[in-house]
């Protein structure tokens, strides 16, 4: 537990250290609209859906903020009565949970026109700034602690804002029926030329070996009391959330760790709108500093302090300088050995 709580509270730290220097006063906050699909395998139509996202990943890269919430197939997580947003047929999609939008033509009448809807709402200002860390939280991966930042440019002293916090997964694939998507543009002559949907009205009515990508694999939901009633301009708060895989709907989703990212929304509550998003992959967990752990076995013991006797006498050997410099002065010294024997004896932390 106390290693742990270390790595929270340095996740925490250092995710405040890199938001200060974002939110100084008078930064406009980065606008990155965030894109919910609603969609299933056996939507036939949902084909545009899935067109429509991967162009917006590969055009906006990892600034794109996109989430496919499914629904009656595989990879189905939450219930309908669950969503975000107010879904009467499949496929749906909303940009900031506010404006409904075609997932491939957007507010456009053209395929591929999304693209240019998610740019017009990117130049959009916002009121409120987001940054977004994670970690896995020990060398087997079981866990993602979770670090967010917001701040606000104008005071709010009613405010009602909280944070949703999501897990997606990328290049998720399988075998059977509910992995193979129905496709209702199969020979229709129609789009044959058409750039995005050309190539889907020369596949079968149902295809199969996909590989999906920006799925929902788990959420928080929107935290209550995740950010202050009031809020003060261009001041940092923080929020944690851990995801533990094991407790997720379906930890099966969960098909090759380095395929997670996190996704993080700021939500005013009153509207239900999302003021901003932002996502981040998961960094690797770090082995925290074990103070006295000179030869870095995992212990504090007489090893240690032999180990330090040597490196002050004869100035070589190898150490672990962080977890020896016991007294943080940059130096090894006899007061590193007297603290490291403090350690040993009971005498020290």
């Amino acid at each position: 537990m106390r290693t742990n709580r270390f790595i929270l509270l340095l996740a925490g730290l250092l995710s405040l250290s890199t938001s200060a220097m974002a939110a100084n006063v008078g930064d406009v906050p980065v606008h990155r609209p965030l894109m919910e699909e609603y969609t299933g395998t056996w939507c036939g139509w949902c084909v545009r859906g899935l067109v429509g996202m991967e162009l917006l990943r590969t055009e906006l890269g990892d600034e794109f903020c996109g989430v496919a919430y499914h629904n009656g197939d595989a990879m189905q997580v939450v219930n309908s009565s669950a969503y975000p947003n107010s879904v009467s047929g499949y496929p749906s999609a909303y940009i900031d949970r506010s404006t409904s939008v075609d997932a491939l033509y957007g507010l456009g009448d053209n395929t591929g026109d999304i693209l240019s809807t998610m740019q017009q709402f990117a130049n959009l200002s916002t009121i409120a700034g987001i940054d977004v860390t994670a970690q896995w939280t020990s060398e087997d991966r079981t866990s993602i602690d979770i670090n967010v930042t917001t701040w606000f440019t104008t005071d709010k002293p009613s405010a009602n804002y909280a944070i949703n916090v999501m897990l997606i997964a990328d290049d998720l694939y399988g075998t059977g029926s509910q992995w193979n998507q129905a496709n209702y543009y199969s020979g229709y002559t129609a789009y044959a030329n058409d750039r995005f949907l050309g190539p889907w009205v020369k596949k079968g009515s149902s295809v199969s070996g996909i590989h999906f990508n920006d799925v929902l694999v788990g959420t928080s939901g929107v935290v209550a009391n995740s950010l202050p009633s009031t809020i003060v301009a261009y001041e940092d708060y923080g929020f944690n959330y851990t995801f533990t895989l094991a407790k997720l709907p379906k930890p099966s989703l969960i098909q090759n760790k380095d395929n997670l990212h996190v996704i993080a929304v700021v939500v005013d509550r009153t509207t239900r709108k999302a003021l901003n998003a932002n996502r981040c992959y998961i960094d690797a967990w770090v082995n925290p500093a074990k103070p006295g752990d000179v030869n870095s076995d995992g212990e504090v013991d007489i090893l240690d302090v032999t180990n330090l006797i040597d490196y002050l006498l004869n100035g070589s050997g190898d150490i672990n300088f962080e977890n020896a410099d016991l007294d943080t002065d940059n130096t090894i010294s006899i007061s590193d050995i007297t603290a490291i024997i403090d350690i040993v004896l009971g005498k020290g932390e």
